[in-house]
């Protein structure tokens, strides 16, 4: 089973059998959310419950997840808690897998590419009907991990897509740091050419080309990237998207065709922005702490994305949950899982171990327990996303159900557009007809 079942196998007899169908093929004796599985933190006196905790992530995060997991066995022994952890690489098919044999763990760390394929299909529980203090978490927050009005993941905590700056290459080409709440895409253009032509074997932006970034581009043009039925992005406005890079490219502003690729083999240690060969470069903000070891310098900068007008609230920047903690429905021990969840969210403890591995809390409190541990880079990444997560006024829309493979369509297009094999048109009409091609209908 685990060598012939992925997630397309899981999606396309969900399709076919509908919601109720799959649930009784796939039933082990749960009977969904709310209503059944455990009443209470153990199923009787004297005895325990096992939760199954599945996550993703490297060996130290492994290692802390352990130790919060510890945490929460010491304060509730009469919950056991079995631990499943994976490299990204293999927890999606090993999940499909479980899932689609009725043998999904009852705690699952789940992602926001990966949420409506498996909420959709009835897979994750409502977990406003279990026993979990979401009082705390931001509205922002809890909306990501919404689908159709029901809560189904609860977010981890905060990143934002953003631009790197690196002052000692600002220097050299005789630049200072812009003002990021004022600056435009044509300012970002201008320093990136700058760059390139006054400091040697350097560019001016690397990096980029994601759906974030696309989700930021296509927000500015008022629209967004995803809707129930596929890309909200007009083929008008990913395609100045396309033309963005294109004209970055043949400027000298950036890396060359060529360069581009081999840099997305790279480790980030390698990359050019880490080496100090750019000056600008696109990240997620808790990789800051990454950058600033891999370049040593601890000066390393971030910058909200240019905006079309020059203005902060309207630069399209979002938060994006690093992760989210989600609930089988078909769990046997809803409340003691939920009890888990609710320990990972909102335990100071728990979250003193973990620190901003996970993303920045929403949660004021908790990140206020763990001020005397974090690192100068931790503070600066805390009160950046504070300020900018206060400038957002609206949430993107979820990505709908069998297009997690979508951010290899908008590289592979845009790869051909950088070696001038399709048009920034040709290449925008062919990314949303087979990326919508992949959208699983309800």
């Amino acid at each position: 089973m685990r060598t012939t079942i992925n997630r397309r196998t899981l999606l396309t007899a969900a399709g076919g059998l509908g919601l109720t169908g799959v649930l009784a093929a796939c039933s082990r004796g749960g009977t969904g959310t709310g209503g059944g599985g455990s009443t209470g933190g153990s199923s009787g006196e004297g005895s325990d419950e096992n939760v199954r905790f599945t996550f993703w992530g490297p060996t130290f995060y492994q290692e802390f997840t352990g130790e919060m997991v510890d945490a929460f066995r010491e304060a509730n022994p009469s919950i056991s808690v079995e631990l499943e952890p994976g490299e990204w690489g293999g927890y999606w098919d090993r999940l499909a897998t479980q899932v689609a044999a009725s043998d999904e763990p009852d705690v699952i760390n789940m992602d926001g590419k990966y949420l409506a394929e498996y909420a959709g299909r009835g897979v994750l529980a409502d977990l406003e009907q279990l026993p979990i203090d979401l009082s705390q978490v931001s509205d922002a927050d809890l909306d990501s991990g919404r689908l159709d009005g029901t809560l189904y993941a609860v977010s981890t905590g905060q990143n934002a897509w953003v631009l790197l700056a690196n002052p000692a290459v600002f220097e050299a080409a005789g630049l200072e740091i812009p003002d990021d709440t004022t600056w435009t895409w044509d300012d970002l253009a201008t320093i990136s050419t700058t760059i390139s032509t006054t400091v040697p074997d350097t560019v001016g932006c690397a990096g980029g080309s994601s759906y974030a970034d696309l989700t930021i581009w296509a927000r500015q043009h008022g629209e967004d990237l995803w809707q129930a039925d596929g890309m909200a992005t007009s083929p008008e406005v990913l395609t100045g998207w396309f033309q963005w890079y294109l004209d970055l490219q043949e400027s000298g502003a950036t890396l060359g065709a060529s360069a581009t690729q081999e840099e997305g083999t790279m480790s980030l240690e390698q990359q050019a922005f880490a080496v100090g060969r750019a000056g600008l470069s696109w990240a997620w903000t808790n990789q800051l702490g990454n950058y600033r070891q891999a370049s040593g310098r601890d000066d390393i900068v971030m910058l909200r994305p240019p905006s079309l007008t020059g203005k902060a609230t309207e630069n399209g920047l979002f938060g994006k949950a690093s992760m989210f903690w989600s609930i089988s429905a078909r769990s046997q021990v809803q409340n003691s899982a939920a009890a888990l969840v609710d320990f990972l969210v909102n335990d100071e403890a728990a979250n003193s171990v973990q620190l901003l591995n996970r993303g920045v809390p929403s949660n004021p409190d908790i990140v206020a327990s763990m001020q005397d541990k974090l690192t100068e880079t931790d503070t600066y990444v805390v009160e950046f996303m504070t300020a900018v997560l206060a400038e957002i006024s609206t949430t993107p829309a979820v990505q709908p159900t069998g297009t997690s493979g979508a951010q290899d369509v908008f590289t592979r297009y845009l790869t051909e557009v950088r070696f001038k094999n399709m048009t920034p048109a040709d290449a925008a009409a062919a990314t949303i007809a087979e990326v919508n091609a992949t959208v699983v209908a309800d």
